[in-house]
């Protein structure tokens, strides 16, 4: 993904997540708000519909206590005269009045009602509206009565003359009625509806809506379908029961009207940040991608840092205007590093190869010398001074018989001896002329390593190899550990290596296993050499291991070993052979590693190297040479 494509994502990413916010913000936050303004806006038109059916109880009882303080009450309670204001009490369904004993004196009543039977309902224990043993209080509230309810209205009755004294109580009251709430929903102009709770079937299927609402709570909201809600309120008797169910219906104008405003304002900033986003783009493109690009361009026509190129020129002042002078300076400082760097790294080069060089002929020179201490034994081992005095006897004509006899045994012998120790010397001058050849080989290689051309591959047996590689190891290492060879090497097709170098890593993980074993010195010292073949793309590759009982390896230092002047040995060598075989290895396509089990617990070598998928032509194989195995 190009930069410019990134920077777009990332835009859009940011843009979306404002959307979100800003969808969350408008559907979480704002449009609670407006249902909670249609929740306002509907318990108003309830709390009117309270307020007139309210104002209509006030209404009744001022007209009461007006009656009452202008003692219109008192006159008829003393009289029993009947008033002369009947029609102002026109308005009431019944007016009881009582003296201070609860006796009736007075009373107007609607057709078929019993001032008798009311008075019962309204006058009597606790329970009641007004109780006898409370005389002189004023109380109002709807009364359930014979199932309907009546606003109930009731004032003490005192004499003018004495404030202070109670003469008796006037109860006036009207029935509550669907034409009477129909009339006041006309009066006021509100819509709403109510249900008289007299009727215990209505109540019933009400039930859970009254279960919502008490003095606490007075309002319920309910919805209805997704365009109307409704808020219910009760109007509560005297005894705090439920009386009257009032309800209104509204629709979610608001709501809608808001959420729709939500989805036009994030339709227009929508629109806003999809400008904002191509615009912002043109401007990163301008600015930063087109900058990048350029730097980038630059950068990959350098190709090598000590390559001579031309500046960078950027007008911009900024971040990436002085990162492309820096760029350009840096550049210089390189290239001047670089010149300084490859002679450096040329005389490394030289030395390095040089000291592997030198590490190898050594190892390869170690044998060389031990064949010669015993060519040299050899010599020293033939009698010439024995030989010399038995001619100088054998040309004296008077010698005994039998001592020319045993003189000239004696002188076949010796003779037959030297032949055979000449043999002797000779086959191993003829060894040690291969192992010249060898030394000379391994410079050749390097030589060739040095002038860059192409090393010859050869296809040689692993046993072979190996072989070859056990002839340069030291004699007396071979002779003071026990070197176990798998039978299955001798049955491993031929592999396309460089033999010499080949030769050299064998002989180098050898050697170190050998002199492992001679630091530790276990009680049965043992090499023990495996390979076999695993498969792999796009060539198989032979695995050998090389395993010693010998010191072993502590486990931080299994990587540091292959570096460079890394050795645990104290005789003041370099450690090059292990550098040098890894490096090698890698070169020809292989990998080589260690694995131990820690100190004093010996440790193994892996070595891999790709092998060909065909068999090489029988001329180009070598003939095999005898491995000793146990």
């Amino acid at each position: 993904m190009s930069l410019r494509e990134r920077i777009l994502v990332i835009l859009l990413i940011l843009f979306c997540g404002c959307l979100v916010v800003e969808y969350a913000t408008y559907r979480w936050l704002m449009y609670p708000v407006f249902t909670a303004q249609e929740q306002r806006q509907a318990e108003g038109v309830v709390e009117s519909a309270l307020n007139a059916i309210n104002g209509q109880f006030s209404a009744l009882q001022q007209q009461v206590v007006s009656h009452v303080h202008s003692s219109s009450f008192y006159t008829i309670l003393q009289t029993q005269a009947p008033p002369q204001f009947e029609d102002e009490l026109a308005g009431f369904d019944f007016v009881l009045l009582y003296d201070v004993q609860w006796n009736p004196r007075w009373h107007i009543v609607s057709e078929g009602l019993d001032a008798d039977t009311l008075g019962q309902l309204l006058i009597g224990d606790r329970t009641a509206l007004l109780s006898k043993d409370l005389l002189g209080f004023s109380r109002n509230g709807i009364v359930r009565m014979n199932g309907a309810f009546a606003y109930v209205v009731a004032e003490p009755i005192v004499d003018p003359a004495k404030r202070n004294s109670v003469e008796g109580t006037v109860l006036a009251g009207q029935f509550i009625s669907d034409k009477q709430l129909l009339a006041i929903r006309k009066q006021f102009q509100i819509n709403f509806q109510w249900d008289l709770l007299s009727d215990e079937g209505v109540k019933n299927r009400n039930a859970e809506l009254l279960s919502r609402i008490n003095r606490q709570n007075p309002y319920h909201s309910a919805s209805i379908s997704d365009n109307f809600f409704q808020i219910s309120t009760v109007l509560f008797d005297y005894q705090n029961q439920p009386a009257i169910l009032l309800k209104t219906f509204h629709d979610r104008t608001i709501s809608d009207h808001g959420i729709m405003t939500m989805y036009k304002l994030i339709l227009i900033k929508l629109g806003i940040g999809f400008v904002a986003v191509i615009f912002l783009t043109g401007v990163f493109q301008v600015m930063i991608v087109n900058p990048i690009v350029k730097l980038i361009r630059h950068i990959i026509a350098i190709e090598h840092p000590g390559r001579a190129t031309g500046k960078l020129a950027l007008s911009q002042r900024d971040e990436i205007g002085t990162l492309v002078a820096e760029f350009d300076q840096m550049c210089r400082r390189v290239q001047n590093a670089q010149i300084k760097l490859m002679e450096k790294s040329y005389l490394s080069g030289v030395t390095e190869m040089s000291s592997g060089i030198l590490h190898n002929v050594r190892n390869a020179l170690s044998p060389i010398t031990t064949r010669i201490d015993r060519i040299k034994e050899h010599f020293q081992d033939i009698s010439l001074d024995n030989l010399a005095q038995a001619q100088r006897e054998l040309q004296d004509a008077h010698l005994d018989p039998q001592r020319r006899e045993d003189l000239t045994r004696f002188v076949e012998l010796s003779f037959q001896n030297v032949i055979d120790t000449l043999k002797e010397m000779v086959a191993g001058l003829d060894e040690l002329f291969e192992q010249v050849v060898q030394i000379e080989d391994m410079l050749n290689t390097q030589r060739s390593f040095g002038i860059k051309q192409d090393r010859p591959v050869e296809y040689i047996e692993p046993i072979e190899l190996l072989n070859n590689a056990l002839e340069f190891v030291p004699e007396h290492y071979r002779k003071n550990n026990r070197i176990d060879v798998s039978a299955s090497i001798k049955k491993l097709p031929s592999i396309p290596v460089h033999p010499t170098t080949f030769v050299q890593i064998l002989q180098n993980l050898l050697i170190n296993a050998a002199e492992s074993l001679e630091r530790e010195k276990p009680l049965y010292p043992k090499i023990s050499i495996r390979c076999t073949i695993e498969p792999g793309e796009p060539v198989d590759r032979l695995h050998w291991t090389i395993r010693d009982n010998g010191a072993g390896i502590a486990a931080e230092s299994l990587e540091r070993i292959f570096e460079r002047g890394s050795s645990s040995k104290t005789k003041g060598l370099t450690g090059i052979g292990l550098h040098w075989c890894a490096v090698t290895i890698n070169a020809m396509g292989g990998r080589l590693w260690a694995s131990s089990d820690g100190v004093h617990c010996g440790a193994y070598f892996h070595l891999l190297i790709p092998i060909a998928a065909t068999e090489c032509p029988a001329d180009s194989k070598r003939e095999r040479n005898n491995v000793h195995e146990s």
